[in-house]
Protein backbone atom coordinates (compact mmCIF):
# COMPACT_ATOMS: atom_id res chain seq x y z
CA UNK A 1 0.00 0.00 0.00
CA UNK A 2 3.15 2.26 0.51
CA UNK A 3 4.27 2.15 -2.79
CA UNK A 4 1.08 3.26 -4.29
CA UNK A 5 0.74 7.16 -4.75
CA UNK A 6 -2.82 7.62 -3.10
CA UNK A 7 -5.41 5.31 -2.31
CA UNK A 8 -8.69 6.25 -3.64
CA UNK A 9 -7.17 5.92 -7.27
CA UNK A 10 -5.26 2.28 -6.80
CA UNK A 11 -8.52 1.34 -5.99
CA UNK A 12 -10.59 2.36 -9.00
CA UNK A 13 -7.55 1.52 -10.93
CA UNK A 14 -8.23 -2.34 -9.42
CA UNK A 15 -11.83 -2.47 -9.76
CA UNK A 16 -11.72 -1.28 -13.34
CA UNK A 17 -9.28 -3.66 -13.85
CA UNK A 18 -11.43 -6.46 -12.55
CA UNK A 19 -14.37 -5.62 -14.17
CA UNK A 20 -12.87 -6.24 -17.72
CA UNK A 21 -12.23 -9.65 -17.40
CA UNK A 22 -11.16 -11.87 -20.56
CA UNK A 23 -14.35 -13.82 -21.08
CA UNK A 24 -15.84 -12.95 -24.35
CA UNK A 25 -12.34 -14.01 -25.75
CA UNK A 26 -12.60 -17.44 -24.35
CA UNK A 27 -16.44 -18.28 -24.90
CA UNK A 28 -15.19 -17.85 -28.36
CA UNK A 29 -13.29 -20.86 -28.27
CA UNK A 30 -16.44 -22.78 -27.96
CA UNK A 31 -18.38 -25.67 -29.96
CA UNK A 32 -18.74 -23.27 -33.10
CA UNK A 33 -14.74 -22.30 -33.38
CA UNK A 34 -13.25 -25.71 -32.53
CA UNK A 35 -15.73 -27.13 -35.40
CA UNK A 36 -14.94 -24.76 -37.94
CA UNK A 37 -11.57 -24.63 -37.20
CA UNK A 38 -8.76 -27.70 -38.20
CA UNK A 39 -7.78 -29.44 -34.69
CA UNK A 40 -4.78 -31.93 -35.33
CA UNK A 41 -4.32 -34.07 -31.71
CA UNK A 42 -0.80 -35.12 -32.40
CA UNK A 43 0.26 -31.48 -32.22
CA UNK A 44 -1.57 -30.97 -29.54
CA UNK A 45 1.37 -31.87 -26.90
CA UNK A 46 -0.65 -30.86 -23.70
CA UNK A 47 -3.87 -30.33 -22.93
CA UNK A 48 -5.95 -27.08 -21.35
CA UNK A 49 -4.69 -27.32 -17.76
CA UNK A 50 -6.46 -28.58 -14.65
CA UNK A 51 -6.32 -27.53 -11.53
CA UNK A 52 -4.47 -30.23 -9.48
CA UNK A 53 -7.13 -30.36 -6.62
CA UNK A 54 -9.52 -31.14 -9.36
CA UNK A 55 -11.16 -34.76 -8.75
CA UNK A 56 -11.92 -35.03 -12.34
CA UNK A 57 -12.28 -32.68 -15.45
CA UNK A 58 -14.81 -30.06 -15.63
CA UNK A 59 -16.85 -28.52 -18.16
CA UNK A 60 -15.52 -25.56 -20.32
CA UNK A 61 -16.62 -21.94 -19.28
CA UNK A 62 -19.15 -21.62 -21.76
CA UNK A 63 -20.67 -25.06 -21.33
CA UNK A 64 -19.65 -27.08 -24.37
CA UNK A 65 -18.72 -30.51 -23.12
CA UNK A 66 -15.73 -31.61 -25.38
CA UNK A 67 -16.10 -34.99 -26.71
CA UNK A 68 -13.90 -37.60 -28.81
CA UNK A 69 -14.99 -40.82 -29.96
CA UNK A 70 -13.09 -44.35 -30.37
CA UNK A 71 -13.91 -46.47 -32.83
CA UNK A 72 -15.43 -43.72 -34.84
CA UNK A 73 -15.56 -45.38 -38.47
CA UNK A 74 -17.72 -48.27 -37.14
CA UNK A 75 -21.52 -48.61 -37.71
CA UNK A 76 -22.17 -47.15 -33.81
CA UNK A 77 -18.85 -45.02 -34.23
CA UNK A 78 -20.70 -42.60 -37.25
CA UNK A 79 -23.87 -42.94 -35.58
CA UNK A 80 -22.13 -41.54 -32.39
CA UNK A 81 -20.42 -38.96 -34.56
CA UNK A 82 -23.80 -37.60 -36.42
CA UNK A 83 -25.55 -37.53 -32.98
CA UNK A 84 -23.10 -35.60 -30.77
CA UNK A 85 -22.21 -33.10 -33.96
CA UNK A 86 -25.40 -32.47 -33.91
CA UNK A 87 -25.96 -32.23 -30.07
CA UNK A 88 -26.57 -28.80 -28.08
CA UNK A 89 -24.04 -28.41 -25.48
CA UNK A 90 -21.59 -30.88 -27.25
CA UNK A 91 -18.26 -30.18 -29.10
CA UNK A 92 -16.67 -32.92 -30.97
CA UNK A 93 -12.96 -32.55 -30.72
CA UNK A 94 -11.50 -35.94 -32.36
CA UNK A 95 -12.28 -39.81 -33.29
CA UNK A 96 -9.98 -42.63 -33.45
CA UNK A 97 -9.50 -45.54 -35.52
CA UNK A 98 -7.30 -48.56 -35.24
CA UNK A 99 -3.99 -48.62 -36.90
CA UNK A 100 -4.41 -49.50 -40.74
CA UNK A 101 -7.91 -48.60 -40.75
CA UNK A 102 -8.99 -47.26 -44.52
CA UNK A 103 -10.86 -44.37 -42.17
CA UNK A 104 -7.33 -42.83 -41.15
CA UNK A 105 -6.97 -39.10 -41.92
CA UNK A 106 -10.66 -38.89 -43.25
CA UNK A 107 -12.97 -35.95 -41.78
CA UNK A 108 -15.09 -36.53 -38.76
CA UNK A 109 -17.78 -34.62 -40.07
CA UNK A 110 -17.69 -36.54 -43.71
CA UNK A 111 -17.14 -39.83 -41.87
CA UNK A 112 -20.38 -38.94 -40.16
CA UNK A 113 -22.09 -37.49 -43.73
CA UNK A 114 -22.29 -33.88 -41.89
CA UNK A 115 -20.49 -31.30 -42.56
CA UNK A 116 -16.80 -30.49 -42.38
CA UNK A 117 -15.01 -30.42 -39.24
CA UNK A 118 -11.45 -29.96 -39.89
CA UNK A 119 -10.40 -32.77 -37.58
CA UNK A 120 -8.82 -35.53 -38.86
CA UNK A 121 -9.47 -39.42 -38.00
CA UNK A 122 -6.33 -40.37 -36.28
CA UNK A 123 -4.41 -43.45 -34.52
CA UNK A 124 -3.91 -42.07 -31.01
CA UNK A 125 -6.50 -42.40 -28.69
CA UNK A 126 -4.20 -41.30 -25.77
CA UNK A 127 -4.12 -38.02 -27.47
CA UNK A 128 -7.54 -38.26 -27.48
CA UNK A 129 -8.12 -38.46 -23.50
CA UNK A 130 -5.98 -35.74 -22.91
CA UNK A 131 -8.30 -33.42 -24.89
CA UNK A 132 -11.58 -34.11 -24.21
CA UNK A 133 -13.61 -34.41 -21.20
CA UNK A 134 -15.60 -37.26 -22.48
CA UNK A 135 -14.36 -40.09 -24.63
CA UNK A 136 -17.49 -42.54 -26.00
CA UNK A 137 -16.41 -46.34 -26.46
CA UNK A 138 -18.48 -48.44 -28.46
CA UNK A 139 -15.59 -51.08 -29.78
CA UNK A 140 -14.60 -54.25 -28.09
CA UNK A 141 -13.59 -55.76 -24.73
CA UNK A 142 -9.61 -55.70 -24.85
CA UNK A 143 -9.51 -51.98 -26.61
CA UNK A 144 -12.32 -50.46 -23.98
CA UNK A 145 -9.77 -52.00 -20.92
CA UNK A 146 -6.71 -50.36 -22.59
CA UNK A 147 -8.86 -46.77 -23.28
CA UNK A 148 -10.41 -47.19 -19.75
CA UNK A 149 -6.78 -47.21 -18.29
CA UNK A 150 -6.36 -44.18 -20.25
CA UNK A 151 -9.28 -42.75 -18.78
CA UNK A 152 -7.81 -43.28 -15.12
CA UNK A 153 -4.27 -41.92 -16.06
CA UNK A 154 -6.16 -38.40 -17.69
CA UNK A 155 -9.64 -38.12 -15.53
CA UNK A 156 -11.42 -38.02 -18.19
CA UNK A 157 -14.76 -39.45 -18.53
CA UNK A 158 -15.44 -43.12 -20.18
CA UNK A 159 -18.91 -43.96 -21.56
CA UNK A 160 -18.78 -47.13 -22.67
CA UNK A 161 -21.43 -49.40 -24.87
CA UNK A 162 -19.28 -52.20 -24.96
CA UNK A 163 -20.56 -55.63 -24.13
CA UNK A 164 -18.88 -59.08 -23.84
CA UNK A 165 -16.51 -58.37 -20.67
CA UNK A 166 -15.31 -61.51 -18.83
CA UNK A 167 -14.69 -60.98 -15.07
CA UNK A 168 -10.96 -59.89 -15.13
CA UNK A 169 -12.11 -57.23 -17.88
CA UNK A 170 -14.73 -55.93 -15.45
CA UNK A 171 -12.64 -55.52 -12.41
CA UNK A 172 -10.16 -54.05 -14.66
CA UNK A 173 -13.07 -50.99 -15.60
CA UNK A 174 -13.86 -51.37 -11.42
CA UNK A 175 -10.50 -50.35 -10.86
CA UNK A 176 -9.93 -47.40 -13.67
CA UNK A 177 -13.48 -46.16 -12.12
CA UNK A 178 -11.71 -44.80 -9.10
CA UNK A 179 -9.82 -42.44 -11.01
CA UNK A 180 -12.33 -41.26 -13.82
CA UNK A 181 -15.95 -41.04 -14.08
CA UNK A 182 -17.23 -44.49 -16.42
CA UNK A 183 -20.83 -45.00 -17.64
CA UNK A 184 -21.09 -48.87 -18.50
CA UNK A 185 -24.37 -49.75 -20.33
CA UNK A 186 -25.14 -52.92 -22.57
CA UNK A 187 -27.61 -50.69 -24.06
CA UNK A 188 -27.98 -47.09 -23.75
CA UNK A 189 -32.01 -46.74 -25.37
CA UNK A 190 -34.57 -45.59 -22.57
CA UNK A 191 -36.89 -48.65 -23.61
CA UNK A 192 -34.25 -51.57 -22.72
CA UNK A 193 -33.66 -49.88 -19.15
CA UNK A 194 -37.22 -49.49 -18.51
CA UNK A 195 -37.79 -52.78 -19.81
CA UNK A 196 -34.99 -54.28 -17.23
CA UNK A 197 -36.62 -52.38 -14.45
CA UNK A 198 -40.39 -54.12 -15.44
CA UNK A 199 -38.45 -57.30 -15.73
CA UNK A 200 -36.96 -57.05 -11.93
CA UNK A 201 -40.32 -56.23 -10.93
CA UNK A 202 -42.27 -59.00 -12.44
CA UNK A 203 -39.38 -61.62 -11.22
CA UNK A 204 -39.54 -60.16 -7.69
CA UNK A 205 -43.66 -60.57 -8.08
CA UNK A 206 -44.16 -63.82 -9.32
CA UNK A 207 -43.13 -67.27 -7.84
CA UNK A 208 -40.23 -69.91 -9.26
CA UNK A 209 -43.15 -71.94 -10.63
CA UNK A 210 -43.09 -69.09 -13.41
CA UNK A 211 -39.93 -70.22 -16.18
CA UNK A 212 -38.03 -67.39 -17.73
CA UNK A 213 -36.46 -67.71 -20.86
CA UNK A 214 -34.93 -64.35 -22.80
CA UNK A 215 -34.75 -64.75 -26.79
CA UNK A 216 -32.38 -62.43 -28.69
CA UNK A 217 -31.79 -61.57 -32.10
CA UNK A 218 -29.21 -59.39 -33.76
CA UNK A 219 -27.43 -58.45 -36.92
CA UNK A 220 -25.37 -61.61 -39.03
CA UNK A 221 -21.88 -60.00 -38.24
CA UNK A 222 -22.42 -59.53 -33.68
CA UNK A 223 -19.61 -61.55 -32.22
CA UNK A 224 -20.77 -61.96 -28.93
CA UNK A 225 -24.01 -64.33 -27.57
CA UNK A 226 -26.22 -64.10 -25.59
CA UNK A 227 -26.47 -60.31 -26.65
CA UNK A 228 -25.31 -58.12 -23.21
CA UNK A 229 -28.65 -56.68 -23.52
CA UNK A 230 -30.14 -59.86 -22.80
CA UNK A 231 -27.33 -60.78 -19.99
CA UNK A 232 -28.11 -57.60 -18.39
CA UNK A 233 -31.95 -58.72 -18.64
CA UNK A 234 -31.30 -62.03 -17.10
CA UNK A 235 -29.20 -59.95 -14.62
CA UNK A 236 -32.54 -57.87 -13.86
CA UNK A 237 -34.89 -60.74 -13.77
CA UNK A 238 -32.54 -62.66 -11.42
CA UNK A 239 -32.04 -59.62 -9.29
CA UNK A 240 -36.14 -59.93 -8.74
CA UNK A 241 -35.44 -63.26 -7.34
CA UNK A 242 -32.90 -62.61 -5.44
CA UNK A 243 -30.68 -64.82 -7.04
CA UNK A 244 -27.00 -64.83 -8.89
CA UNK A 245 -27.33 -64.80 -12.27
CA UNK A 246 -24.88 -66.71 -12.47
CA UNK A 247 -25.81 -70.00 -10.54
CA UNK A 248 -29.08 -70.51 -12.54
CA UNK A 249 -28.31 -68.94 -16.06
CA UNK A 250 -28.85 -71.77 -19.21
CA UNK A 251 -26.72 -70.34 -22.18
CA UNK A 252 -27.86 -72.87 -24.52
CA UNK A 253 -29.90 -76.44 -25.06
CA UNK A 254 -28.77 -79.35 -27.43
CA UNK A 255 -29.48 -83.03 -27.32
CA UNK A 256 -30.65 -84.91 -24.54
CA UNK A 257 -30.47 -82.68 -21.48
CA UNK A 258 -33.43 -83.40 -19.93
CA UNK A 259 -36.25 -81.86 -18.43
CA UNK A 260 -35.57 -77.96 -17.68
CA UNK A 261 -34.43 -77.12 -14.39
CA UNK A 262 -37.12 -75.50 -11.52
CA UNK A 263 -35.90 -71.89 -11.18
CA UNK A 264 -33.36 -71.11 -14.32
CA UNK A 265 -33.37 -68.69 -16.62
CA UNK A 266 -32.47 -69.96 -20.45
CA UNK A 267 -31.35 -67.92 -23.26
CA UNK A 268 -31.38 -68.36 -26.81
CA UNK A 269 -29.41 -66.27 -29.22
CA UNK A 270 -30.51 -65.42 -32.81
CA UNK A 271 -28.31 -64.21 -35.68
CA UNK A 272 -29.32 -63.04 -39.21
CA UNK A 273 -29.29 -60.27 -41.37
CA UNK A 274 -29.51 -56.74 -40.48
CA UNK A 275 -31.30 -57.24 -37.16
CA UNK A 276 -30.08 -53.96 -34.77
CA UNK A 277 -31.61 -56.00 -31.67
CA UNK A 278 -34.24 -57.43 -30.75
CA UNK A 279 -35.41 -59.05 -26.81
CA UNK A 280 -38.19 -60.98 -25.38
CA UNK A 281 -38.50 -62.01 -22.06
CA UNK A 282 -40.53 -64.88 -21.32
CA UNK A 283 -42.61 -65.64 -17.94
CA UNK A 284 -43.74 -68.94 -18.71
CA UNK A 285 -46.24 -70.81 -16.38
CA UNK A 286 -48.44 -73.79 -16.58
CA UNK A 287 -51.94 -72.33 -18.44
CA UNK A 288 -50.28 -68.99 -19.48
CA UNK A 289 -47.44 -67.15 -20.38
CA UNK A 290 -46.37 -63.49 -20.39
CA UNK A 291 -43.74 -61.74 -23.16
CA UNK A 292 -42.49 -58.56 -22.99
CA UNK A 293 -40.57 -57.51 -26.30
CA UNK A 294 -37.95 -54.26 -27.33
CA UNK A 295 -37.40 -54.31 -30.88
CA UNK A 296 -34.84 -51.62 -32.08
CA UNK A 297 -35.40 -50.64 -35.43
CA UNK A 298 -32.22 -47.84 -35.55
CA UNK A 299 -29.01 -47.49 -33.71
CA UNK A 300 -29.70 -43.94 -33.34
CA UNK A 301 -31.69 -44.84 -29.82
CA UNK A 302 -28.19 -46.40 -28.57
CA UNK A 303 -26.19 -42.98 -29.64
CA UNK A 304 -29.00 -40.73 -28.32
CA UNK A 305 -28.32 -42.61 -24.40
CA UNK A 306 -24.80 -42.11 -25.20
CA UNK A 307 -25.30 -38.38 -25.95
CA UNK A 308 -27.62 -38.29 -22.56
CA UNK A 309 -24.36 -40.39 -21.02
CA UNK A 310 -22.01 -37.93 -21.95
CA UNK A 311 -23.91 -34.54 -20.61
CA UNK A 312 -24.10 -36.31 -17.52
CA UNK A 313 -20.66 -37.81 -16.41
CA UNK A 314 -19.31 -34.78 -17.73
CA UNK A 315 -17.80 -33.09 -14.14
CA UNK A 316 -18.83 -36.33 -12.15
CA UNK A 317 -16.72 -37.57 -9.48
CA UNK A 318 -14.83 -40.97 -10.28
CA UNK A 319 -17.05 -44.38 -9.81
CA UNK A 320 -18.66 -46.72 -11.84
CA UNK A 321 -22.10 -45.86 -13.21
CA UNK A 322 -24.95 -47.35 -15.11
CA UNK A 323 -27.72 -45.95 -17.13
CA UNK A 324 -30.08 -45.88 -13.96
CA UNK A 325 -27.73 -43.18 -12.52
CA UNK A 326 -28.32 -41.21 -15.92
CA UNK A 327 -31.64 -41.66 -16.14
CA UNK A 328 -32.64 -41.77 -12.84
CA UNK A 329 -34.40 -45.02 -12.55
CA UNK A 330 -34.91 -47.03 -9.43
CA UNK A 331 -36.94 -49.83 -8.45
CA UNK A 332 -38.64 -49.41 -4.98
CA UNK A 333 -38.61 -52.49 -3.08
CA UNK A 334 -37.20 -54.19 0.16
CA UNK A 335 -34.61 -56.60 -1.49
CA UNK A 336 -33.74 -53.57 -4.08
CA UNK A 337 -29.92 -52.37 -4.37
CA UNK A 338 -28.97 -48.76 -3.56
CA UNK A 339 -25.69 -48.91 -4.34
CA UNK A 340 -24.33 -47.93 -7.55
CA UNK A 341 -23.50 -50.87 -9.85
Amino acid sequence: MSSRKAGKPAVKTAVKTAAKPAVKPAAKAGAKALQKKPIDLKSQEKPEPKPASAPARVKRPNGAVKVGVVGCAGRMGQMLLKMLINAPGIVVVGGTERRGSVALGQDLGALAGADPLGISVGDDPSMLFETSDVVVDFTNPTATVQHAQMAARTGCGLVIGTTGFDNDQLNSLLRAAQRAPIVVAANMSLGINLLQQVVEEIARILDPDWDIEIVEMHHRAKIDAPSGTALALGEAAARGRGQSLRRISRRSRDGQVGPRVKGEIGFAALRGGDVVGDHTVIFAADGERVEITHRASSREIFARGAVKSVLWAAGKKPGLYSMRDVLGFSVQAPQASTTTS
